[in-house]
């Protein structure tokens, strides 16, 4: 049980009243109460006159303050409301979360077993700013997982197909939703995995990658799988299956008669698993960079969601990778990309219900690896650049991008790099990118580490 102890305050009600309207005249307390509600089990305010309060105990106002007690003082009305505390509750298995001074907890903390102070290292001055911050977290959690729910909702209720109807998805591009046997998310199938295809027309030759043919190496999805089937019996097999095969030098090495039958053994248990616990919705989508968005904001909105979580028997949790354990998601990209906000996610789902295409055609972008754009190539000697250097560049290409009348530009880090020349530059050029992101910017497409070629950030002029 969550517990929250919350001190009393010098602002209080001019009359006979519950304590949890008694201090509301102060903000302090009043946005205490407000965070311990939505964090607590059961919400106690420490009075320097009464002691523990519950939240309905009737009193009168009052006039004392802990602060003018001595420290045997605060040490007597520590024990009372300890004793109190464990008549109805355990000092050692209960978490107390305390919003209250050193006065009021000094002598209280050193016997909860459990405790946590949100609003430790924090001056008196800055009590409101960080309970308005915590709040303001709580809130995105709670409306991220009423984002997942409606996700799953509308998800669910698509047409569901399995490994042997992929012929029947009636077109050729858009985004998979698969679902697995065993995992819910509020009495509705969990969502496992998201996935889409860069090639245009490459919807249904996906999923049989994933499905039909039997090759690891084309299916991040088949690795993965098979990975965890290893990493969970301990398998001698699991560092040369996580190889690339499809390299030469790999294969070369591999390629014999005791390797391949051990792989080939792995890809029918990959398959089996696919084709007995696997079904998957798809929405239609034609545009590459649509399919590409609405898959990376689909991914992070789930991954942000506290609540959002697998079952324990789920295969995934045996995965050596932390990004599918932690996460409940077949994914290790679009993890911690940029959430669906409201106007996305009316647009998301009037485009499922087929009320209203979601690409949006009278926006142009424009990437910098384009010919027609005017940028003056930057030369710098390897070695001898500097960050500013490259912010000067970035905000260069954004400039040009206005005054081509561009809504946006997409800047990718490798052709940063590859325009100015550089050597061993991709961390600073990806920390640059992000740090030139404006509150309306939007990362399109990132890794786990954020720093390799490939991050792409929509700029917005």
């Amino acid at each position: 049980m969550r517990i929250a102890l919350i001190s009393c305050t010098s602002s209080k009600k001019s009359y006979s009243c519950k304590a949890s309207e008694m201090y509301t005249p102060s903000p302090r307390f009043s946005l205490a109460y407000q965070y311990a509600k939505q964090v607590a089990d059961v919400v106690y305010v420490l009075s320097a006159k009464y002691g523990l309060l519950a939240e309905d105990d009737v009193i009168e106002p009052y006039n004392v303050t802990m602060n003018n007690k001595s420290t045997e003082e605060r040490r007597v009305w520590s024990e009372l409301v300890i004793k109190s505390l464990a008549e109805r509750h355990s000092l050692d298995t209960d978490e107390f979360i305390i919003i209250a001074g050193r006065a009021y907890n000094e002598f209280i903390i050193p016997v909860l077993k459990h405790h946590t102070l949100p609003l430790e290292g924090q001056s008196m001055g800055r009590w409101i700013p960080k309970l308005k911050e915590l709040i303001g977290s709580i809130s995105t959690l709670q409306t991220d997982h009423s984002t997942s729910l409606m996700i799953h909702d509308w998800m669910t209720n698509l047409p569901r197909y399995d490994w042997k109807e992929i012929d029947k998805i009636p077109f050729e591009n858009g985004i998979y939703i698969m679902f697995e046997s065993g995992e819910k998310f509020n009495d509705m199938d969990r969502i496992v995995r998201i996935g889409t295809h860069q090639a245009d027309g490459r919807l249904k030759k996906r999923l049989k990658d994933h499905f039909k043919r039997e090759n690891k190496d084309g299916s991040i999805l088949r690795k993965n799988i098979g990975l965890s089937i290893l990493h969970q019996n301990n398998h001698p097999f699991e560092n040369i299956w996580a190889l690339n095969w499809s390299k030469h030098e790999i294969k070369n090495q591999y390629l014999n008669g005791q390797y391949i039958s051990v792989k080939e053994e792995i890809e029918k248990l990959v398959s089996e698993y696919l084709r007995s616990n696997i079904t998957f919705a798809c929405i239609p989508v034609n545009s590459k960079k649509d399919r590409l968005e609405i898959e990376g904001a689909l991914i992070t909105t789930l991954n942000h969601d506290e609540e959002f979580i697998s079952s324990i028997n789920w295969l995934g949790r045996h995965s050596p990778k932390p990004e599918i354990a932690l996460s409940g998601l077949w994914n290790t990209q679009g993890l911690r990309g940029n959430r669906l906000n409201q106007r996305e996610l009316q647009e998301l789902k009037a485009f499922i219900k087929n009320e209203a295409p979601f690409s949006k055609k009278d926006v142009h972008t424009i990437d910098i690896v384009e010919e027609k754009m005017p940028i003056r190539k930057l030369v710098i000697e390897s070695g001898k650049v500097s960050t500013s250097d490259i912010k000067t560049f970035i905000l260069g290409v954004i400039e040009n991008s206005k005054r081509e009348g561009l809504e946006y530009v997409e800047i990718v880090s490798g052709e940063i790099h590859k325009q100015m020349n550089l050597s061993n530059k991709m961390p600073s050029v990806c920390s640059v990118m992000y740090q030139l992101m404006k509150e309306k910017d939007v990362v399109i497409h990132t890794t786990p580490s954020g720093k390799s070629s490939t991050i792409r950030i929509r700029y917005y002029l």
